[in-house]
């Protein structure tokens, strides 16, 4: 049988893949570079603070991992507060007619790169008053990330209805998010190794570096973007409408429940560090393993599009919880002993992560289309407001952030991980006991365990895809046209009866 008749070769699919990119309907090549543009230098600061603030804290600062739980959680819990004020603020317009969204996505990246920056520095004051400076500019931090994050999450949101072209757009600037957040933890530990002596000052360079490049990719956005689902038949919705709503979005819900369980799978990530440094004493295979990881979530990331022809943005999440599951299974029963079988297993389970990012990016913007039909049936009102969504998925994990936060410093305590020592503006490192050395493996093991495989069960449950998710869409598509037609209607009324 001749290929012709089989199908494109996969070199044939790839390519029109990417023309289908670069002549997205819906998006100028300028608002899909725009936007990574934002993705990227928002990733790099984010990396920095996520991969090295805690070891950081406890070695150079010296504050006790038990206090470092206490400064997360306080800061966390208001972040909670912040983001569904966020999210009321931003699905608003200024006192002029403009988007509050990206009113936001200008100012919020300065705080944010400023507090990113001064997180890294050791001031030569006391203990209390290191923690109290800490916890002020972690606050800082959190807020000004999370008012950044959704502004660029509203405004993506509104660029287009038509779900193909969003799967597209968000692969695009998926590229982008895993090279920002890759380039902190691939770089940090290759310096840390070559000049352990200058590890303090190795992590202020970089948290200045990426702090000034970030603030300068994070303000593209609001010079490129437009908002273009703004129709003008589409009514201000009241907030108490708004909530309502949210309870009928059945993908965002579930989306939610896997990512609060996914946080546990972060301490995974966040304790590699204390693995690599500690129990292997080989920094350099955060970056051996990172490297593996990182090509091949590109890779994942590029077949987005294809796969998808054939896979659910749900079903791309779900089955790359399943195959990071089992490798973390694989990596608690062959141990440690061997250091090529630690980056391979560690690198492979790295895989879907960008895949599963660029599918859950998706998957919440589909959930507006979702929640615009569940409204429109049950209240004869069709309610989107993306700013909502996004808030309530960022609240939600920010909650997991916060759990994220104590298990950290919590598993590192029960395993007796001892932090460094401090005499007045001295710091002393100390050397860990070899069970403590042991309990660092099982830490990351079982979270990496624990939190893939219930995820994965988790957005299972989630039926908004197939044939389901086209009959949805086409009415949904039926009813915008109709309503448009009637709003137009009444303005040719409106007109005749002035005139």
């Amino acid at each position: 049988m001749s290929r012709e008749k089989t199908g494109m070769t996969f070199g044939q699919k790839a390519k029109n893949t990417w023309d289908k990119i670069v002549h997205n309907p819906s998006f100028t090549m300028k608002e899909q570079f725009g936007y990574s543009g934002g993705i990227f230098g928002n990733s790099m600061a984010q990396d920095v603070e996520a991969y090295a603030l805690t070891l950081f804290l406890t070695r150079f600062m010296g504050i006790a991992a038990s206090m470092v739980l206490i400064l997360e959680a306080m800061a966390k819990i208001a972040s909670i507060i912040v983001d569904p004020v966020a999210g009321v603020v931003l699905d608003r317009k200024t006192k002029s007619g403009k988007s509050m969204a990206k009113a936001f996505s200008l100012v919020t990246p300065f705080p944010l790169a400023i507090s990113s920056i001064l997180l890294f520095v050791v001031p030569h004051i006391g203990l209390t008053a290191r923690i109290v400076y800490t916890f002020v500019f972690y606050m800082i931090y959190i807020v000004a990330d999370g008012f950044y994050d959704m502004s660029l999450s509203t405004i993506s949101a509104r660029m287009t209805t038509n779900p193909s072209d969003r799967k597209n757009f968000y692969t695009v600037a998926q590229f982008a998010s895993t090279l920002g957040g890759m380039l902190p933890s691939g770089l940090i530990p290759v310096f840390v190794a070559i000049w352990m002596d200058k590890e303090q000052f190795i992590y202020l360079g970089f948290a200045i570096f990426f702090g000034l490049l970030g603030f300068g990719m994070m303000l593209i956005p609001y010079f490129t973007l437009q908002e273009k689902t703004a129709a003008a038949w589409r009514k201000e919705t009241p907030v108490k409408l708004n909530f309502k709503a949210l309870f009928l979005n059945r993908p965002m819900w579930l989306l939610i429940a896997a990512n609060l369980v996914d946080s546990v799978r972060q301490v995974c990530y966040s304790g590699l560090a204390y693995f690599y440094l500690e129990t292997l004493d080989a920094f350099w295979m955060a970056s051996a393993a990172g490297t593996i990881s990182a090509t091949l979530s590109y890779i994942g990331i590029a077949l987005v599009p294809i796969i998808g022809a054939k896979l659910s943005s749900r079903d791309i999440i779900m089955y790359g919880y399943l195959w990071t599951g089992c490798l973390y299974v694989l990596f608690i029963l062959v141990g440690y002993q061997h250091l090529w079988l630690i980056a391979l297993i560690i690198g492979l389970a790295g895989f879907p992560n960008g895949a599963m990012s660029s599918s859950r990016k998706i998957l919440l913007a589909d959930s507006t289309d979702y929640m615009e039909y569940k409204t429109w049936k049950k209240y004869g009102e069709p309610v989107r407001s993306e700013a909502m969504v996004f808030a309530c998925s960022s609240t939600f994990s920010r909650i997991g952030s916060l759990w994220k936060s104590l298990l950290l410093p919590a598993g590192l305590a029960i395993i007796g991980y001892v932090s460094a020592k401090s005499f007045g503006t001295t710091t002393v490192s100390v050397v860990q006991s070899e069970a403590t050395l042991k309990g660092i493996f099982y830490l990351i093991t079982i979270a990496g365990i624990v939190g893939n495989l219930v995820p994965a069960f988790l957005i299972s449950l989630d039926n908004y895809t197939g044939k389901r998710k086209e009959k949805m869409l086409d009415e949904l598509y039926e009813m915008r046209a109709e309503k448009e037609k009637e709003y137009q209607a009444a303005q040719v009324t409106a007109g005749g009866e002035e005139a």
